[in-house]
């Protein structure tokens, strides 16, 4: 489950090639390598009305033709030409890591409408509310993930958020996060729970051909040398599969300040003080902020 973060930058960001005037609107993008069908992406400098400074939902994703639809998009009524500065982008999303999730629909309205001329009872269906959308999970109030979800319930704004199922369906919400609240105890781990008002209609995304399987991203974090003496200067290697990591977030364990790496699967880092350390790396994948993945531990000695 996975919500937009408005606070950070573009995930990625490109050039529309072309549009058709239809319904729903069919583009051609200069680069698919890191969209996914049930990605909202944003659009703007198309010239177009109908469908700039809006997110829309991709679908029908062809990545050899680099073709998509704009779920729930119409420029059937555009006249003028397409622009050639037409952009396109995607937010990065963080990982909410919820223990359980309820949505909640609320029925339309039943409107009475019997007169002394009728029969019988006669009504009108009124309109139906979105609902809203609860979670829980536990906190952690130094990960970053959490701190995204007091952002968004500070500013208010409206955020898409993401279902990825087990089979690769997603469903795509536009939320506003309308409450946070934590509880705790002795011998207890601190939970929360969130509230999100649903604004809109969800978007469900069929996922890709079963016949065509989906590689699960991995990552593996490898820190030598595991033990030396202070100052220990170690090297990080990170191997993943099943996918390409935009950047990936490193927190050394040791008091340092979180190091972000983009570009490159190595860097070094040097421990002043004697300890054991297992440093985490979060990697950010397809605009999603995976779950931290621990290296092998690292034991430092006094210097001598």
């Amino acid at each position: 489950m996975y919500l937009e973060d408005l606070e950070s930058a573009a995930y990625a960001t490109g050039q529309i090639v072309s549009a058709s005037a239809s319904e729903p609107v069919y583009v051609v993008l200069d680069d698919v390598s890191t969209v996914k069908n049930g990605e909202p992406i944003h659009i703007t400098g198309s010239g177009w009305m109908s469908i700039d400074n809006q997110a829309f939902v991709i679908q029908d994703l062809d990545t050899d033709a680099k073709t998509a639809a704009l779920y729930g998009s119409d420029a059937s009524g555009e006249t003028v030409d397409f622009a050639d500065l037409a952009m396109w982008s995607l937010s990065t999303f963080v990982d909410l890591c919820a223990r359980t999730y309820s949505i909640q629909q609320t029925p339309a309205t039943s409107i009475d409408t019997t007169t002394l001329c009728d029969d019988e009872k006669t009504s009108l269906v009124g309109f139906r509310d979105p609902g809203s959308f609860t979670f829980d999970f536990f906190i952690d109030p130094t990960d970053s993930n959490y701190l995204a979800l007091l952002n968004a319930y500070d500013d208010g704004e409206e955020r898409m958020l993401e279902i990825v199922y087990r089979n690769k369906a997603v469903r795509t919400l536009p939320v506003i996060v309308q409450s946070v609240s934590e509880t705790g105890g002795v011998d207890q781990a601190v939970a929360g729970s969130c509230t999100m008002k649903i604004t809109g209609a969800p978007v469900l995304t069929q996922p890709p051909d079963s016949s065509q399987p989906v590689e699960q991203y991995n990552l593996s974090v490898a820190v030598t040398p595991a033990s030396g003496d202070s100052p220990l200067h170690v090297d990080m290697q990170l191997t993943e599969t099943g996918g390409a990591a935009a950047k990936y977030a490193i927190d050394w364990k040791d008091g340092s300040a979180l190091e972000t790496l983009v570009g490159s699967k190595t860097t070094t880092h040097v421990y002043n003080a004697e300890g054991s350390y297992t440093a985490s790396v979060s990697a950010t994948v397809a605009g999603k902020t995976q779950p931290a993945v621990n290296a092998n531990p690292v034991t430092v000695a006094p210097g001598a």
